[in-house]
């Protein structure tokens, strides 16, 4: 038989813990880093170029663009995606074949090469957070050391490029771009 009391009681004391933990976690951009915000109406997919790691292709309602995140500047380019494999391609002599992320799945890194991570959370759904973990750090471990660097609604996609010297969040209608300072 279900015991359905006890698992009520779980529940509660397991959330009220988390809560705890979240409340720990300090907001804003990690140290190290800088942050800017595109707008972009309709975004459907985002993917890092894998030749030039600095460059993300951006699919929205008015169009696929290539952004370069290191100035946010934004190129409207030929579209060329396919939803059905969550492909994208660049123009150009160095065409390229992008994997991207969006509002029918796929996914972005979300740990760097140094080990970086980025984690989605939604205690409080509908309102979604993500949370940058530094090097070998955990939420749950080490709440004061991460950030929350995103809380709102409607990620479409969040993650690192190649070299783990870029991160984004994508929702429907923005773009937050974080680089690492230099």
């Amino acid at each position: 038989m279900l015991d359905l009391a006890g698992r009520e009681r779980k529940e509660k004391a397991n959330r009220k813990r988390i809560f705890k933990l979240i409340e720990q976690i300090p907001e804003g951009i990690p140290n190290g880093w800088e942050s800017r915000t595109l707008a972009v109406g309709g975004l459907m997919y985002v993917g890092f170029s894998e030749l030039h790691p600095e460059q993300l292709i951006c699919i929205s309602s008015q169009g696929q663009s290539l952004i370069d995140c290191t100035t946010g500047k934004k190129r409207y380019v030929e579209e060329w995606f396919d939803e059905d494999n969550l492909t994208a391609y660049t123009d150009g002599p160095e065409s390229e074949e992008v994997h991207i992320a969006g509002i029918e799945g796929g996914g972005l890194r979300h740990f760097s090469k140094e080990g970086n991570g980025l984690e989605q959370i939604a205690p409080i759904w509908p309102t979604e957070q993500v949370i940058f973990m530094p090097s070998g750090c955990s939420w749950w471990n080490a709440p004061k050391d991460c950030h929350i660097v995103f809380d709102g609604y409607e990620i479409r996609a969040y993650g690192f490029n190649k070299s783990g010297d870029f991160f984004l969040i994508a929702t429907s209608s923005e773009l937050i771009l974080f680089q690492k300072r230099q």
